[in-house]
C-alpha cells in the first residue's frame, strides 16, 4: 500500500443517500435521439466531500520529491495512436497527475460494483454499439478499474473540447476497456445557464476575463454530450457535484469538458476493464 494511504479510507459501503439514474437520451432535455440506444448515467453522492479531498490529497502526494512538498499537475495530453500521446492545448488544456494505485483502484470498484450490477454493465453481451463491431455476438465480464487513475484540474477558462475517449487495451491483449468513470471531485450541480451562457459569449467575443477567482465557486466545466461538433444548441450537459460519478461508453459519446469560467474542477477518470468469456 502508498504510505500516504490510509487503510481504512474509502470502505465499500456507499453513503447512505447514494442513488443512480440512467440519462435517457430520447426524452431529455435537449433530446438526443441519436445517442437513444447508448448508455450513460449519473450516481449521486457515491463520495463524500472528505473522501473526495482525500483523493486530491493523494494524488498530489503522489508527485512530492525528497526536495519539495508543492504538487506537481503537468499539463494533460491527447493520445495519437500507437500508444504515443502529444501536448494540444488546442484540443485539451488542463492539468493532469498521473497516479497508478491497484488498491485505490480496487476499493473504488468495489464502492461502485453494486450500482455498475443494477446498471447491468458488469457484463457485456452481444453489444457492437459498445464494443465495436468486433464484439458481436461475443460477451465479455468486467475485471477491474483501470489502475492508472487520471486526476485532472481544470481552470482559467481551461477545458477539452469535444472527442471520444478511446478504448485502452492491455500490452497482452487480454482486457480493455468499454466504459469511462468520471469522478467529480468538486462542484454544486446545477448552476445558472443565464450567468454561464453570458460569460460564455464574452468570451467568444474577446470581452471576458476569464477565472480570475480560481477560489470562487465553480462556474462551468459541465462534460457535454453534443451530436456533432460545434452543435452548441443541442448539449446535454452534466454538472460537476461532489462525490457524483458519470459513468458511460466510450465508443460513439461524443463530449466535451466545458471551459471553467470561475473557480477550479477537480476530476478523477478511469476506465473499466473487461475480458473475453
Amino acid at each position: 500500500m502508498n504510505p500516504n494511504e490510509n487503510s481504512t479510507f474509502l470502505p465499500p459501503q456507499a453513503p447512505t443517500g447514494a442513488k443512480w439514474q440512467k440519462i435517457d437520451f430520447a426524452t431529455s432535455s435537449p433530446r438526443l435521439p441519436e445517442y437513444s440506444n447508448l448508455f450513460a448515467a449519473v450516481i449521486d453522492d457515491l463520495l463524500t466531500e472528505e473522501e473526495c479531498n482525500e483523493l486530491i490529497r493523494l494524488a498530489e502526494a503522489s508527485t512530492f520529491t525528497p526536495d519539495s512538498t508543492t504538487p506537481v499537475w503537468e499539463r494533460a495530453m491527447i493520445n495519437i495512436g500507437n500508444g504515443k500521446q502529444a501536448l494540444a492545448t488546442d484540443t485539451r488544456n488542463c492539468g493532469r497527475i498521473i497516479y497508478d494505485a491497484p488498491e485505490l483502484a480496487e476499493k473504488l470498484l468495489n464502492r461502485l460494483r453494486p450500482f455498475l450490477q443494477e446498471m447491468r454493465i458488469v457484463w457485456v453481451e452481444d453489444k457492437p454499439l459498445v464494443t465495436g463491431l468486433a464484439g458481436r455476438y461475443k460477451t465479455y465480464g468486467m475485471t477491474r478499474l483501470n489502475e492508472r487513475l487520471r486526476f485532472l484540474k481544470y481552470e482559467g477558462g481551461e477545458y477539452f473540447k469535444p472527442h471520444w475517449d478511446g478504448q485502452y487495451t492491455t500490452p497482452d491483449r487480454k482486457e480493455g476497456s468499454f466504459y469511462t468513470v468520471q469522478l467529480y471531485l468538486n462542484g454544486d450541480g446545477e448552476q445558472d445557464l443565464k450567468e454561464l451562457e453570458r460569460e460564455e459569449k464574452k468570451v467568444e467575443m474577446g470581452q471576458g476575463d476569464v477565472n480570475l477567482d480560481v477560489g470562487g465557486k465553480l462556474l462551468g466545466g459541465a462534460t457535454s454530450f453534443i451530436p456533432r461538433y460545434e452543435e452548441k444548441e443541442r448539449q446535454l450537459r452534466v454538472f460537476p457535484k461532489t462525490g457524483s460519478v458519470l459513468v458511460f461508453q466510450q465508443n460513439n459519446l461524443l463530449h466535451s469538458g466545458d471551459s471553467v469560467f470561475r473557480g477550479t474542477k477537480y476530476t478523477l477518470r478511469t476506465d473499466i476493464m473487461y475480458e473475453l468469456l
